[in-house]
């Protein structure tokens, strides 16, 4: 088989653990980098000798290039996606899928969304796969609930280093729809769309910097009644692994500092990451692997609990307009 020919799309926080994922792929070759900074471009074609490009519109007319990845800043995912997928080329796209539930259901709609793989990577985690068998297996019974904590470090600096982040109209929110979505993904896998959601958020520590949130905290329920309660923050002093513990009706498993306990007994743990931070584990090469080697991949239909859950929690807060929720837009 053909090796795939691969472009990233954006060399910042993120683009640099895709290039690692993909060596010694099968079927996959790095061949193109595309940034509007002449720096990034720079570090990526240092260490892979790939071609360079600075317009996104003229990479798309390279016909060498068979898979663009995504890894922008958020309202540059749709209109992204959208031109990928017309020029012919595949799409692997990072978290959120879009930034506004409107690109969503738009997307939705396209008849050739099944060309795009959803990089939601922590779900090849193994504890979380581990996690998925005794849900989907029943081993423990059926599911009563479950809960999760984040507790996250994200300063002035990084915000200050791009002028997209903290901000409604470009990134589409703050800690829920970015460091965040990865841990309220886990329910959202497990059990699927969250039925009814209650939540607040509040910029308890970043508020002269950003105008999103940087703390939320939400209720939801699932299918068969499951409830699950869900804390996080970028507000804390150190970026910590996240606490994940489902209830079983014959027991539960909690998965804490990248280990699955089940019943007080260790049953899986996650491989070290080899790139990007320990905290969020080795699910991008994981991911990569299965898309290049395997052709398996999260679909956008794959990835629409997580994003509509989202959506529903914002959209719920902004319809209470209380004062403790006055950093949504009205």
């Amino acid at each position: 088989m053909m090796k795939r020919q691969v472009c990233i799309v954006g060399y910042g926080n993120i683009g640099p653990i895709h290039a690692k994922a993909l060596e010694g792929l099968d079927n996959a070759r790095l061949v193109a980098v595309c940034d509007v900074l002449a720096s990034r471009r720079e570090a990526c074609v240092a260490q892979y000798g790939v071609k360079e490009y600075e317009d996104f519109d003229k990479m798309l007319q390279d016909k060498e290039i068979d898979v663009v990845h995504i890894c922008t800043p958020h309202y540059l995912h749709f209109p992204m996606i959208e031109k990928a997928l017309a020029a012919g080329k595949d799409v692997v796209t990072e978290k959120p899928v879009t930034h506004v539930r409107e690109d969503f259901d738009r997307l939705k709609g396209r008849e050739d969304t099944g060309r795009v793989c959803v990089v939601f990577q922590n779900r090849y985690n193994p504890c979380i796969q581990k996690l998925k068998g005794l849900v989907d297996g029943k081993a423990l019974g059926e599911v009563k609930g479950a809960r999760a904590v984040l507790t996250w470090q994200r300063d002035r600096s990084y915000y200050e280093s791009g002028d997209w982040r903290g901000k409604w109209a470009t990134e589409g929110g703050g800690l829920l729809i970015n460091q965040a979505i990865h841990t309220l993904d886990y329910f959202c896998y497990l059990f699927g769309k969250a039925q009814t959601v209650k939540g607040h958020i509040f910029q308890d520590v970043l508020g002269d910097v950003i105008e999103v949130e940087d703390t939320v905290c939400a209720r939801m329920t699932f299918d068969k009644g499951i409830t699950g309660a869900f804390y996080a923050t970028n507000g804390y002093v150190e970026n910590s692994a996240p606490f994940f513990e489902v209830l079983f009706e014959k027991g539960r498993a909690r998965y804490l500092d990248g280990k699955l306990w089940v019943n007080g007994e260790l049953a899986a743990t996650d491989t070290p990451a080899s790139a990007g931070k320990s905290y969020w584990g080795s699910g991008h090469g994981a991911l990569l692997k299965k898309y290049y080697d395997a052709g398996e991949f999260f679909t956008i239909a794959d990835a629409a609990a997580t994003m509509e859950t989202v959506f529903d929690l914002y959209d719920y807060i902004r319809s209470r307009k209380s004062e403790e929720d006055a950093v949504l837009p009205r």
